[in-house]
């Protein structure tokens, strides 16, 4: 989500939005946006307290001007808050990510009359919020994800060229996800879906996981560290990997930066999580023209729709996730299909061209009040 907040920041620029970011010089944030022309003030520390934090973006509010506040976590929104007190201004836009968890307590109460608009991508979310939160209906909009999705366009080639490289042959069907090795995103189960397929299903299909396991933090030398149950997940997978019975039929690949080409090689993406809010890998998929099995849970639904764009399953559930294998291994002609219907409802409800249209109107909006 830093990645894709930096880049939203980005294109605001590009469409001449003055901005100050305000965060650590240790964030994801501040290292995509250093070598641009956005304005970082950054402090050195990791992580700043509320109060700490609510008062330098009260002092550089009054120093520069700022007339919108626009927030991207849950402890931003509560700083954000706290520097306005008992104005205001400047107006407040809060950006959730996240799961709309029950929150109507006093003083939820207060912190969500301090915000001025609260966005989403995902009409889920947004219902979610309108249930939990204690925020005024006509403070919430759906807000799509932007996407580059000029970017995202087959290379045959390449394509033919990485496939070769993994021993993924021409005519196997292949199926993958890009995600965090984390139990939430039901990493495991997609494995073990494997396990209720015959012999002679697995010589069909290949199983290519993109990912590493979720970040705890750094060591003083700056080195990763990562979750104990992570790990654990990450060698269970390669410990699969190497069974008799899916060698070379199960794939793991570490984080790529460049991951188009990885979405490019697969022929179904999957997203096995539990519950995710709104997943970004999804409509990256879509816009390669990947239908997408996913769970039916949270915003994932809405983006794969009632199998149009791809194939839900029950969350937490192996045998569900086989059965979706299943279906694309004696339905290979639905792959096309559906990959196009994919990327056709992407394309018209994720450019970055409407995305930055719906930003910039609400920024205006709230001026006017």
């Amino acid at each position: 989500m830093e990645i894709y907040t930096a880049e939203l920041i980005q294109k605001l620029a590009e469409a001449g939005v003055n901005q100050r970011v305000f965060c650590s010089a240790h964030s994801r944030v501040a290292e995509e946006l250093r070598h641009t022309k956005v304005e970082l003030i950054t402090f050195p520390e990791k992580k700043l307290s509320k109060l700490k934090a609510a008062s330098l973006i009260r002092k550089i509010s009054r120093e520069h001007g700022i007339t919108h506040l626009h927030s991207h976590t849950r402890i931003d929104m509560w700083t954000c808050v706290l520097s306005r007190w008992a104005s205001a201004h400047p107006k407040h836009i809060y950006n959730l990510y996240m799961n709309a968890l029950p929150k109507k307590d006093l003083v939820h109460r207060w912190l969500f009359s301090k915000v001025d608009a609260l966005c989403s991508s995902s009409e889920w979310v947004l219902s979610e919020a309108r249930k939990n939160f204690p925020i005024a209906p006509e403070k919430l909009r759906l807000m799509r994800y932007g996407r580059k999705t000029e970017e995202y366009h087959t290379n045959p080639k390449q394509r033919e060229q990485l496939r070769l490289k993994m021993g993924l042959g021409k005519s196997d069907l292949v199926f993958g996800t890009l995600c965090r090795i984390d139990a939430g995103k039901g990493v495991r189960e997609l494995v073990e879906a494997l396990d209720y397929l015959s012999d002679e299903e697995i010589q069909k299909i290949h199983m290519v996981i993109v990912g590493d396991p979720t970040i705890l933090g750094r060591t003083s030398e700056g080195h990763l560290t990562y979750e104990s149950q992570s790990i654990e997940l990450a060698d269970w997978i390669t410990k699969k990997a190497s069974e008799p019975r899916l060698k070379g039929h199960l794939h793991r690949v570490p984080f790529q930066k460049n991951f188009i080409p990885y979405i490019d090689i697969l022929d179904v993406f999957i997203l096995a999580s539990y519950n995710e809010t709104y997943s970004l890998s999804v409509l990256d998929s879509m816009l390669m023209e990947k239908p997408v099995i996913g769970t039916d849970a949270g915003g994932t639904s809405e983006q794969v729709g009632r199998n149009e764009r791809g194939f839900l399953t029950e969350p937490r559930n192996a045998k569900s996730l086989s059965e979706a294998l299943r279906y694309y291994i004696q339905n290979p002609d639905q792959v096309p299909l559906q990959g196009v219907k994919a990327r056709q409802w992407t394309l018209t409800q994720h450019s970055w061209e409407q995305t930055l249209t719906k930003t910039l109107a609400l920024y205006n909006e709230l001026g006017r009040n």
